[in-house]
């Protein structure tokens, strides 16, 4: 999990990786032990945090037999706001952001898209990122690898040259048309720099 400096003034560091991996994977039901080998650490020490956040409503459990398992309590009222702190520090955007960082210069604008964009992805959702530069899919995947590790999810790189994605658009191909209709979160530029490869 990325690290920052607001996440670590707000939560102490066991509750923001409990937090995290819950509510920025809401569809997930998460078993105690896979939790903490996800967080690199042990069972015992979750158990007063998830303790706290489930009496608090952020969390909910759900027992099968001698396993307990936990998810997100998406019908909290401070879960759209927790969700969204959380990926604006230690989740997906910033990790993306952080794991493409050696090829800033051969990436002019990068954004995810799809449900997960959406906000209408499932547990076993792929995340779909866009990538328009000079970096293609050799170069991706090695950085991209270990931000899978980091997140606990697949990413789905589509890639294109300026010229490439001008071109496509030009001959109105049904996949990027509706892509640039969907919502979409920046991971390198802005609407404006997209708008600019456009023309």
């Amino acid at each position: 999990m990325r690290k920052s400096p607001v996440i670590e003034a707000l939560f102490p560091r066991i509750r923001q990786g409990i937090l995290t991996a819950t509510l920025t994977q809401p569809d997930k039901w998460w078993f105690l032990s896979e939790l903490a080998q996800f967080l690199h650490t042990s069972p015992s020490s979750l158990q007063r945090e998830l303790s706290a956040l489930v009496a608090s409503g952020i969390v909910r459990q759900r027992r099968e037999g001698t396993r307990v398992y936990y998810q997100a309590e998406t019908r909290s009222p401070v879960f759209p706001d927790l969700r969204r702190l959380l990926e604006k520090t230690v989740g997906l955007v910033p990790t993306l952001q952080q794991a493409m960082e050696p090829l800033a210069d051969r990436v002019t604008c990068a954004f995810i898209y799809g449900s997960v964009a959406r906000g209408s992805e499932q547990a076993l959702s792929d995340v779909d990122l866009m990538v328009i530069g000079t970096a293609g899919l050799a170069d991706l995947s090695p950085v991209l690898r270990k931000a899978e590790v980091r997140l606990g999810r697949d990413i789905n790189p589509t890639t294109y040259s300026a010229t490439e994605f001008r071109g496509k658009l030009a001959s109105k191909d049904h996949f990027l048309t509706t892509v640039l209709r969907e919502p979409k979160h920046f991971v390198k530029g802005s609407q404006h720099d997209l708008d600019r490869i456009i023309g």
